[in-house]
């Protein structure tokens, strides 16, 4: 393993300093000279708009991608393993869904991972290392073949054999973007390939936690588990191209306007394969409920494909929030295939979704947008979504400074698909649930670093998981109120960020969530030896209050409620040293400083406990302009 990695971080370096030549400055304005980036978005018609290249040292030790400073979740304590937030945020997203996403903060796909334009060849090296074998590599290399064309790549390893048995990740992903922008901006295209490739062992949580709790065994390794040879494997790979041109009439670098507008086309095609595989050779597993097949070993598996096509018009181009006004119409028709295939029988769905966006400014400062879409055909035929947001910016010279935005989202939905059908050796069932109801309402307000916002739910025939890890209906109406608010605050050298977020339901049976989540960083920006070394020195806290947390089941690689153990009412303290010289940065992490000073109840899932105090080394490398 560790030749590999040497070996790919060789042959990238050579390939950027082979390739590194100068390129000619493009003519199209909204290119830099420098190393620029951007994400896509699904339903996104405007040019991109280009970022700097980040090199910025806040937050720079949250390497973990399961948790971080943008994440409160559950999680098993071993980086590249399934997780699940602890904020309540419902998916309005409609049509077809195979329903599992333990692992979706893992994964590579389109949206996820920028793409580049670069004057000169762009390389980024990334490695962290800790103890149990946990490794990150991940290379990035970006260039440009001619002007507007750009091509890059992006390779992640992500290995740990974690602090108690059976429970090691082999985790590689690995992505190929192009896009390119002809002059003015008229054709653009945007292409990806992502491969994604998961393999865990299962060891079920720890069988006792008195074990654990009152140190009877002092090695995590001589810890009795549940599971010793169950194992999960996900492989999901994609291919994506969307494509814009534009019919305006464009000149010296301007829309020329007229009366009639023939607008922006898009269309995209995307297809996705997925493959799940569950496996546990134990003889003697008294860890299921339930064993319908086979007691000697269990090969579950459930393959998944889909093809979309979405063809998308728009009057408009650029929504611009400092024009004096405008509207802008978007019409679109969405064409999906699906199948799923399991050990017994095979499905296939057709499903077309029709989908409309309204925006209007008004005076620079106010934004109404609205959008809705329905979805025909199998399964999930009759889903619809509506929202509307209204934003208001006090400040038109400096938009997102000073801002007022309030929503409202409705969806009514069929659950995902794995919630009405599955078939494996631990769990077998075939429900047809009625409709579900998401209604979601919401104020928030920006002024600089101080964001604040408040949410409420409100859920109708929710499905989830019981306490069995079977598909369940809640037919009574369920509420959750939040506030979240995060501000930054600086005094003189100190900085410290502070995130908080406050949970409030009636019924705790169903949708179990913390009352509070809370987490701050207090860090010194220090430049010494004539800015030669950027330190940032500092501290971070997590907590959240206690809550009979969501527990995990292997063998369908999703969380379900449980009503026995809880967790939480515990803080987590971290001690870091931040540090960039030139183009590298560092940083040296003491996890779990307080680990054993007062009890042993670090969970953030029932039966797995956190990992025990622990040194992180990591590294950013970057090469370019």
């Amino acid at each position: 393993m560790t030749k590999l990695k040497k070996y790919i971080v060789l042959i990238l370096l050579g390939f950027a300093a082979i390739c590194g030549h100068s390129q000619k400055a493009d003519s199209v304005k909204i290119f830099r000279n420098k190393t620029t980036y951007f994400y896509d978005n699904i339903h996104s018609f405007d040019l991109p708009v280009f970022k700097k290249t980040d090199t910025i040292l806040k937050g720079f030790q949250q390497y973990n991608p399961s948790f971080n400073n943008n994440h409160f979740t559950e999680w098993s304590g071993n980086i590249g393993r399934p997780d699940k937030s602890i904020i309540y945020e419902p998916i309005h997203k409609t049509g077809f869904d195979y329903g599992v996403h333990s692992f979706d903060d893992l994964l590579f796909t389109n949206y996820t991972q920028p793409y580049y334009q670069v004057k000169k060849p762009y390389t980024s090296i990334y490695y962290v290392s800790g103890p149990e074998k946990e490794d990150i590599l991940q290379v990035i290399h970006s260039q440009n073949i001619t002007n507007a064309l750009n091509i890059g790549v992006n390779f992640r390893v992500m290995d740990s054999w974690g602090s108690y048995q059976w429970q090691a990740c082999d985790n590689r992903q690995l992505l190929i973007n192009t896009n390119y922008i002809s002059g003015m901006g008229k054709y653009r295209i945007l292409a990806a390939y992502y491969h994604n490739s998961i393999e865990i062992q299962e060891n079920g949580g720890i069988s006792n936690d008195s074990v654990f709790e009152n140190q009877i065994s002092k090695q995590t390794l001589s810890v009795p588990v549940n599971l010793q040879s169950a194992n999960n494997q996900l492989k999901k790979s994609g291919i994506f191209v969307k494509q814009f041109y534009n019919f305006k009439k464009i000149k010296n670098d301007s829309i020329v306007r007229s009366t009639f507008n023939p607008g922006t086309i898009s269309y995209t095609f995307q297809y996705t394969t997925e493959k799940q595989t569950y496996t546990d050779n134990n003889r003697d597993s008294r860890y299921y409920n339930t064993i319908y097949f086979d007691s000697i070993a269990t090969h579950d598996s459930v393959y998944y494909r889909a093809f979309e096509n979405n063809f998308a018009w728009t009057n408009g181009i650029s929504e611009n929030p400092l024009a004096p006004d405008a509207l802008n119409l978007v019409f679109g028709i969405k064409q999906n295939y699906f199948e799923v295939k399991d050990t017994l029988k095979n499905f296939s769905f057709n499903q077309f979704t029709p989908y409309a966006t309204l925006s209007f400014f008004a005076f620079g400062k106010f934004h109404l947008k609205l959008n809705g879409e329905y979805v025909i055909g199998d399964y999930n035929g009759g889903d619809f979504s509506l929202k509307g947001i209204a934003k208001f910016e006090f400040d038109r010279e400096h938009p997102g400074k000073k801002t007022l935005t309030a929503g409202i989202n409705y969806s009514q939905k069929q659950a995902d698909w794995i919630y009405s059908w599955n078939y494996s050796n631990y769990f077998k069932w075939n429900n047809d649930f009625e409709k579900q109801n998401f209604l979601t309402s919401f104020i928030g307000f920006q002024y600089g670093s101080f964001n604040s916002s408040l949410t409420l739910h409100q859920i109708n025939n929710y499905v989830y998981l019981n306490d069995k890890a079977l598909p369940d209906w809640h037919d009574k109406m369920i509420h959750i109120v939040s506030f979240k608010m995060s501000k930054n605050i600086n005094w003189g050298l100190l900085q410290i960020d502070n995130d908080f977020v406050y949970q409030y339901t009636p019924d705790h049976s169903i949708i179990k969530i913390p009352e509070i989540s809370a987490m701050q960083s207090c860090y010194f920006n220090l430049h010494l030896f004539k800015k030669f070394l950027y330190l940032q020195p500092g501290f971070s806290l997590y907590y959240n209050t206690s809550y009979y947390a969501d527990n995990y089941m292997p063998a369908l690689r999703m969380f379900y409620t449980q009503n026995n153990k809880k967790i939480g009412d515990y803080l987590y303290t971290d001690v870091f040293v931040n540090m960039q010289i030139k183009r590298a940065n560092i940083f040296l992490k003491y996890q779990h400083l307080n680990s054993g000073w007062k009890d042993y109840s670090f969970y953030l899932i029932p039966h797995y406990p956190q990992q025990s105090g622990a040194l992180k080394l990591g590294i950013i490398w970057r090469f370019y302009d």
